[in-house]
């Protein structure tokens, strides 16, 4: 799984080197969200369950006031999001440690995600975003912000 992982970050990151001015989103477009549900990259043997990382951006798109509609019906869209993301939150014994050493200074957790904005009408990918913050909600809120420096006329 952390192979697929690699794999749609580097598809994401080719895709974001070759965006370009015409690329750009327009304002008002309508947005569907879909996603695969966050991966426990942790090692422990109960995994977590986290939040919907759909549901976290389009909470953020909101907050960020990115000129943008979030429709719940594909067939209405005029581009799709798309991403992957994964989480890992330190096991206790590692928690206790960082605290003991570094006087608990350090992050017990970590978020991944990777995103893509593509066109529907032609598949293109016209934006792309890989992320690594401390949860998921910092995560989408970083894409929205950055996505809302891509819409064009602003």
């Amino acid at each position: 799984m952390k192979k697929v992982i690699i794999a749609v970050a580097g598809l994401v990151l080719l895709a974001a080197s070759m965006l370009s001015a015409e690329g750009r989103v327009p304002a008002n477009a309508k947005f569907f969200i879909e996603g695969s549900e966050t991966m426990d990259a942790s090692n422990s043997k109960n995994k977590a369950k986290y939040g919907d990382f759909t549901l976290a951006i389009t909470a953020a798109l909101a907050k960020k006031k990115v000129p943008v509609v979030v429709v719940t019906d594909v067939d209405r869209a005029d581009y799709i999001i798309r991403h992957t993301s994964s989480a890992k939150e330190d096991s206790t014994g590692t928690k206790i440690a960082k605290i003991a050493i570094m006087g608990g200074l350090w992050g017990s957790s970590k978020f991944e995600a990777s995103i893509m904005v593509i066109d529907k009408a032609s598949t293109a990918v016209v934006y792309s975003y890989n992320v690594k913050k401390g949860n998921f909600q910092s995560a989408a809120e970083s894409f929205a912000k950055n996505l809302n420096n891509n819409i064009a006329g602003k």
